[in-house]
């Protein structure tokens, strides 16, 4: 959940040429073998944003919602099995981060949070949804056994204020305003959270905002250095329209936070190297990325238990869209619980690992974000229909 595409040149004399144009005011023309550019939010990928539809089905209806869910990457690890009376919701295990989620800890903070739009979008439309995690054991794909049962006094004032916000509610990865915390940030949050598994911890202070910032830059720094995470990474981007529309998935260029010049000149020329990529990436972390207000982390006792991810991913999401309601950005920066993955997973040192907790003062970190003021508006990232993802049963 927290990677950023960027564009590298096609060699020394395009890069010269682009830069000598720019200085002297000339007119853009297209090079043999360039993208044309397009803009932003365009085209069928993007046509799952346009939420509520006219669906009169409300499980149905749910899960359109529930596929425009925060996932890690954008990777949309979710299938969902329909009927009148049950929605259930499956594990796309081939839609795995590989290096960068070795534990497969963010892809269940990914179903958790779809399985929350999921039950928000049938509550609002009044339907309670009667959720049991994991009915065939931890291990297996089946994430949640949804029962549907009418009921009009799901739908309170609050589910529909976050209800509202699910089309609008998107990862802002541009510079956010820095200073002081929006006042009441802390107990805002912390008012979210119906689960007493999870913990929060806001870092707001000047001196608690710089260490993060410091560690998830260093966090960064070592998956790019780290060549097996760096590829895995580098691998879900989408560059050009014809991949956006093929795979309808992963970070791209307009929802990444990058300028309007690198997303124009990326568009043009397409292809992407994992290095170069990777070193935009550290340059984005230490100048834009960790800008904010503050910093916030969702913690469990039992890191690797399967449920308690899955109830984080759902705290997450609707953190996310109470934020979005009032007007403030949310990014997962997810670089320091990934190096903490890596480092149990291979019995590294705890180079990470130690900060991390210190920071969370919690051993269970799960999810990890920035939530203040944005100087841009985020695009949307591209989804998969939910033709794509969900199959009628019974």
């Amino acid at each position: 959940m927290s990677s950023t595409p960027l564009v590298r040149a096609r060699g020394l004399t395009r890069r010269a040429l682009f830069r000598g144009a720019a200085a002297s005011g000339v007119a853009w023309v297209l090079l043999p073998g360039c993208d044309a550019p397009y803009p932003p939010e365009d085209g069928p990928a993007y046509a799952p944003w346009r939420f509520p539809t006219d669906e009169s089905r409300p499980e149905w209806l749910a899960v359109g919602a529930a596929i425009l869910a925060a996932s890690p990457h954008n990777t949309q690890p979710w299938r969902f099995a329909v009927s009148p009376d049950r929605v259930d919701l499956f594990a796309d295990f081939d839609r795995h981060l590989g290096a960068m989620d070795g534990l497969r800890r963010e892809m269940y903070l990914g179903l958790g949070c779809a399985l929350e739009n999921l039950a928000l979008a049938l509550a609002a439309n009044g339907v309670h949804p009667a959720i049991t995690l994991l009915p065939e054991g931890p291990d297996d794909a089946h994430i949640a056994r949804v029962d549907l049962t009418a009921d009009a006094a799901a739908a309170t004032p609050d589910i529909a204020r976050l209800y509202r916000a699910i089309p609008d509610r998107h990862t802002n990865r541009n510079a956010y305003a820095e200073g002081a915390a929006p006042a009441g940030l802390a107990e805002a949050l912390e008012a979210l959270i119906d689960d007493p598994r999870v913990g929060l911890t806001v870092l707001a202070r000047a001196a608690d905002r710089r260490r993060f910032r410091a560690e998830t830059i260093a966090a960064t720094r070592a998956i790019v250095d780290d060549a097996e995470m760096n590829r895995d990474n580098h691998r879900w981007f989408r560059t050009t329209q014809a991949d956006i529309e093929r795979h309808r998935d992963g970070p791209t260029l307009d929802a990444s936070g990058n300028g309007a010049a690198t997303r124009f000149f990326g568009k043009m020329l397409g292809d992407l190297d994992a290095e170069t990529s990777g070193e935009y990436w550290v340059a984005l972390t230490r100048d834009q990325h960790t800008t904010a207000g503050a910093f916030a982390l969702l913690s469990t006792a039992a890191r690797d238990d399967r449920a308690e991810q899955l109830v984080c991913g759902r705290i997450y999401q609707r953190m996310h869209l109470w934020a979005t309601g009032v007007g403030l950005a949310m990014q997962p920066l997810n670089q320091l619980a990934e190096r903490m993955d890596r480092e149990q997973a291979l019995g590294l040192p705890p180079r990470f690992t130690e900060p991390l907790v210190a920071l969370a003062g919690a051993d269970g970190p799960q999810m990890l974000f920035r939530v203040g003021y944005p100087w841009d508006a985020a695009f949307a990232s591209p989804r998969r229909p939910v033709g794509w993802v969900a199959e009628e049963v019974g």
